[in-house]
């Protein structure tokens, strides 16, 4: 996923969640020559990737905590 611009519509609390779930699950699989670098010359690399791995199952298995209202109506300002 690549960010290319802003939203166009404000996104609802429960989408908020989703996107930061997939961002999270993103930066997550992406690889960091760097770190990964580190861990192998520091002995510790198997380890590393099997607690990303872990990581990257348990958030995979969160649900979203926030109401997702499913009405068409949900988008009417408050004031209403």
């Amino acid at each position: 996923m690549k960010d290319q611009r802003s939203l166009d519509a404000s996104p609802t609390s429960y989408e908020k969640w989703d996107r930061a779930k997939s961002i999270l699950l993103e930066s997550l699989y992406k690889p960091d020559n760097h770190l990964r670098s580190c861990a192998y010359n520091q002995e510790c690399f198997e380890d590393v990737i099997k607690i990303r791995d872990e990581i990257i199952e348990y958030v995979q298995g969160m649900t979203n905590p926030r109401e997702h209202d499913a009405s068409p109506y949900y988008k009417i300002p408050s004031r209403y």
